[in-house]
């Protein structure tokens, strides 16, 4: 299946049927302003953390930046918690698969953590079919239905929904912007967030 991709937009992974509903162009160009805003930052601090590693390794103590004192010497404090954040004694997590999400907002714990990266084995398929969930999910219209037969389906009363994308450090190999592999988190977050904040918003649950 062909896409419409915005100007230095490449997919090189697999588009399976579906897949087309979340790698939208608007999406896509989201995720192609987001690396051409981030990218170089992203690569300096990638080098900066193997060197700061090494520091470490070498007997150097961790500390502070010396240019962020002023903000840890200003008077500030940050915005209030959110309602919905304002009781988690129990929080779990797990992948963006789709009975996992299911059993997780139907656990009774007071927030869920869905994961994209380690938890996810975040290959192609995964990430893809896992932004298709969550999105189906967010509107209360995921179900499964096990080789058993076993059909699940989302209560009316869930988990409060909270989102892990990748670390800054993996890429993702599939996605390229002109001809740079984008960061994984950046692609997590950009298609998560064009999709569902305003949906999130309109629930009273934030993005």
């Amino acid at each position: 299946m062909a896409l419409n991709l915005p100007q230095g937009v490449q997919i090189t992974g697999p588009i399976k049927p579906g897949y087309e509903s979340v790698l939208t162009f608007e999406a896509l160009e989201l995720v192609a302003k987001l690396h051409r805003a981030f990218e170089a930052r992203r690569q300096e601090l990638l080098k900066a953390r193997v060197a700061r590693q090494a520091r470490i390794d070498a007997g150097e103590m961790p500390d502070f930046l010396p240019e962020t004192a002023h903000i840890r010497a200003g008077d500030w404090k940050v915005a209030p918690v959110p309602p919905a954040l304002h009781c988690r004694r129990v929080e779990i997590t797990g992948p963006v698969e789709a009975k996992m999400i299911i059993n997780a907002f139907n656990s009774g714990a007071d927030s869920y953590m869905t994961d994209f990266e380690d938890s996810n084995s975040p290959n192609w398929d995964n990430q893809i079919q896992g932004q298709i969930n969550l999105y189906k999910a967010i509107r209360r219209e995921l179900s499964f239905k096990g080789e058993n037969g076993k059909e699940y389906k989302l209560n009316d009363k869930i988990a409060t929904l909270q989102i892990r994308p990748r670390g800054w450090h993996l890429d993702e190999k599939h996605v390229l912007v002109d001809g740079q592999r984008v960061g994984g988190g950046i692609f997590d977050f950009a298609v998560v967030f064009f999709h569902n904040a305003k949906e999130q918003i309109a629930r009273g649950a934030g993005p």
